[in-house]
């Protein structure tokens, strides 16, 4: 070594380092979920799935606000909430199958699959593990949360 070298300590740590700054750079961009990257449909079907669990945890207090607004003489705000919180039910419900459904295609399994212990060494490391873990993560099927339905007012009809 030299004094002009920037190598402070061996090979292997400055390796390390520069390894675990690419994973970290990698995960901020996973957790981003750029228009037009390669992490783009993960980022989109994980928003999917949160919302469709704030729609589930909204159901009784909507369910409470038409009660609400029906003592208060406002029928027809009360139809409007109902109507609206079905709508966005049936949205959601309608978008299972194309957002959890039909994913996994052939070519996708085949990337995923490996020749038993021949896998561990082309498993890449760094960022390209990140890559590579968002790849087989949008290879397997996802089970799409369970939606509840809406209890309304039978009073409204």
């Amino acid at each position: 070594m030299t004094r002009y070298t920037q190598r402070t300590g061996t090979i292997n740590t400055t390796t390390s380092r520069k390894t675990s700054k690419n994973k970290r750079r990698e995960e901020r961009k996973r957790a981003r979920g750029k228009k037009g990257s390669v992490y783009e449909e993960e980022y989109l079907v994980n928003s999917i799935e949160r919302l469709m669990i704030r729609v589930n945890g909204m159901n009784e207090e909507v369910g409470r606000l038409v009660e609400g607004l029906t003592k208060r003489r406002m029928r027809e705000r009360a139809m409007a909430v109902e109507g609206s919180m079905r709508e966005v039910l049936g949205l959601c419900e309608g978008c299972v199958g194309e957002v959890f459904g039909g994913k996994g295609d052939d070519k996708e399994k085949e990337v995923g699959k490996g020749e038993g212990e021949g896998e561990q060494e082309l498993r890449p490391s760094g960022g390209d593990a990140v890559l590579w873990a968002s790849l087989e993560e949008g290879s397997r099927k996802r089970d799409p949360p369970v939606l509840t339905s809406f209890k309304g007012l039978s009073l409204l009809g």
